[in-house]
């Protein structure tokens, strides 16, 4: 079963296509007297011109540089123009390429057919209507740019929702991609494991040594978690100096070993360009969901369970692990630190 996770963060470019590169067009024709004169014409429109004599030829220009569109005989020795054009809408890279199919004497419909279900954009029959190949071939590249700022839009689309779910400081997945996260494992009928942590005495170190020496701890501390994790594990910046790893379908009865790993993980940190911070170390509250139990709790009850281990393990000296159950019975949540006194972050007061 897949884990659930973030792709990658990716850069953000915000400047569209440009729309005034000079297009380039590839003209493919057998005919030495025909390709001169589709070359003149489109050299004089302003376009950059590459030309091929067969299908080999066409192939290795194609390679060399992608053209913007490219004007296709359908009669070409050896593989024909609409054989080719087929040949060519299996390339990714002209997905986006408009083929323009011109024959220089006249076709029955039934080529014009044969070959825009080969993937051809449009068809053109004597050639020497010139004025009308020239505005067939700027509207198909107007259609190209149409597509090329569709898909642009996509992408910035893509990348926004991406950045919705990253934390800016730290590259992590935010709380609330974290939450989302959780509930699709709880969700998952598999065994969930949550360690929920919190740098010791954080704020002594923007007190101390400033916010930018804090903001190096928090990356630090974020790329260690990070590297230990396992593929599929989803670590998640929750909020301020507070971290949680959730990890779906591990063995419950490894829980605080594994959060032993993370805590002696931190505490072996060695911070660098922190500008004179010492040591760093975590506190863990675990709680687990064995999945065997009968419903599975809220992303917010398995959060406060493993709140209420991680408040045990600051009353009782820090840089420690306390493991606890998060089941559906809401007494179990009453036996290990009754509701209404478990201590959200921002209220942990003289337990920082």
């Amino acid at each position: 079963m897949s884990r659930p996770s973030l792709p990658p963060v990716q850069s953000f470019e915000s400047i569209p296509p440009p729309s005034d590169v000079p297009r380039r067009i590839l003209v493919v024709d057998d005919d030495f007297a025909q390709r001169l004169l589709f070359e003149k014409l489109l050299l004089l429109e302003g376009y950059g011109v590459d030309v091929a004599s067969d299908a080999d030829e066409a192939i290795d220009r194609i390679n060399e540089a992608p053209p913007d569109l490219i004007l296709l005989d359908v009669h070409l020795e050896g593989m024909s123009g609409i054989e080719l054009c087929g040949e060519l809408r299996l390339i990714d890279e002209l997905r986006l390429t408009p083929i323009v199919l011109v024959s220089a004497i006249y076709q029955t419909e039934e080529w014009a057919v044969r070959g825009l279900l080969a993937g051809a954009d449009d068809f053109i029959q004597m050639p020497e209507r010139l004025d009308e190949l020239k505005a067939r071939i700027r509207v198909q590249l107007r259609n190209r740019r149409d597509r090329e700022m569709l898909e642009w839009l996509e992408t910035q689309r893509n990348k926004l929702r991406v950045a919705a779910l990253r934390d800016p400081l730290t590259g992590l997945t935010n709380r609330r991609g974290g939450d989302k996260a959780l509930r699709d494992s709880l969700s998952s009928g598999e065994p969930v494991v949550l360690l929920l942590l919190d740098i010791d005495h954080f704020k002594l170190v923007n007190d101390t040594h400033g916010h930018a020496a804090g903001d190096i701890v928090l990356r630090q501390v974020a790329t260690t978690l990070e590297r230990r994790s396992r593929r599929g594990d989803v670590v998640v910046r929750h909020g301020g100096e507070e971290f949680f790893v959730l990890i779906t379908g591990a063995d419950p009865q490894l829980a605080a070993t594994i959060g032993e790993r993370y805590r002696a993980a931190i505490e072996g940190l060695v911070l660098s360009g922190s500008a004179g911070v010492g040591g760093v170390t975590v506190s863990i509250g675990v709680a687990v969901w064995t999945a065997a139990e009968e419903g599975a709790p809220t992303p917010e009850r398995m959060l406060a369970v493993a709140d209420a281990g991680l408040y045990e393990a600051k009353r009782n000296g820090r840089n420690r692990v306390v493991t606890t159950e998060a089941v559906s019975d809401a007494s179990v949540l009453g036996r290990i630190v009754h509701p209404s006194i478990i201590p959200s972050p921002k209220s942990r007061g003289g337990v920082p």
